[in-house]
């Protein structure tokens, strides 16, 4: 909670994250020009950092999405400028989900990968030896995109949501 931008709800077992119109309304009729806690001022884009991820072997998890929530999903080292969008610099690397009439899957550094399902479930596997991070769809067993990067130090998984909605995490496993 400590990363989480103010207007964002996290459950009370950690795995769950969410805001509404209500929450969003609130928070800028309130809101400190230094309190930026990765959002975009323009987008009003809400991120939160989970916990650290140990920099050895291999990491899985899956993250569920509600119907009709545009997101970013990914990691990013811990000095990532808050007031920058997960995923547009070399500090994160993250997916990024967008609705439109087409529903386009796409990552913020010009990879775009066009998708007729809506995913429901986003599996995220991180592999520290081979220098990768990989993207699937769950429910269709399909792999969306594979970034190639030797991460320097400690990741921590980000999740941002550019719209309205929920994210929640499932089945973290470590040590594959």
């Amino acid at each position: 909670e400590e990363t989480a931008h103010p207007c964002l709800s996290i459950s009370e077992d950690g795995f769950t994250m969410f805001y509404g119109d209500e929450e969003l309304t609130q928070w800028l009729n309130n809101w400190d020009f230094q309190d930026f806690h990765f959002m975009n001022v323009n987008m009003y884009i809400v991120s939160v950092l989970g916990d650290l991820i140990p920099v050895r072997g291999r990491h899985y998890w899956e993250v569920e999405v509600d119907d009709g929530t545009e997101f970013r999903i990914g990691v990013a080292y811990m000095d990532t400028e808050r007031s920058s969008y997960l995923g547009a610099n070399n500090t994160s690397w993250c997916m990024r989900h967008i609705l439109t009439p087409t529903r386009k899957w796409s990552q913020l550094q010009y990879f775009e990968h066009m998708i007729t399902v809506n995913p429901v479930r986003i599996g995220v596997a991180l592999d520290y030896e081979r220098g990768t991070l990989s993207f699937f769809n769950v429910d269709l067993e399909q792999h969306l995109h594979t970034f190639h990067c030797h991460f320097q130090s400690y990741v921590h998984p980000c999740f941002g949501l550019d719209n309205p909605g929920a994210l929640t995490v499932h089945n973290s496993i470590e040590g594959l």
